[in-house]
């Protein structure tokens, strides 16, 4: 697979997700966790860290590199996993009230 297509691929895997994601949350659907919007933001900075680090990966398979490049590379996408491990069992840890639906206070 050539740099572009692997790029391009990635693009194209992340727009699907996003439009599936969107298309699953219907407005009357119950919700049982809860996210601040810190770590939403949080989510999405760690997942973009991954993506970015993943497509580095990738797009740099089999070119010469730095003899620490490819294990920084992968020790950044181990720890930034093991956030999103962290920051999604808080989550868990934050249920709602029983049978909440989106948008009730």
């Amino acid at each position: 697979m050539s740099r572009k297509d692997a790029v391009t691929t990635s693009k194209a895997l992340r727009k699907a997700a996003k439009a599936q994601a969107t298309a699953a949350a219907s407005p009357s659907a119950s919700y049982t966790f809860g996210a601040t919007l810190a770590q939403i933001d949080q989510f999405h900075q760690l997942l973009r860290t991954i993506s970015a680090h993943s497509d580095m990966v990738t797009v740099c398979s089999g070119a010469q590199m730095d003899d620490a490049s490819l294990s920084t590379l992968g020790e950044s996408i181990f720890n930034a996993a093991h956030e999103v491990r962290v920051l999604v069992d808080t989550i868990y840890t934050q249920r709602l009230c029983e049978g909440s639906l989106l948008g009730d206070g």
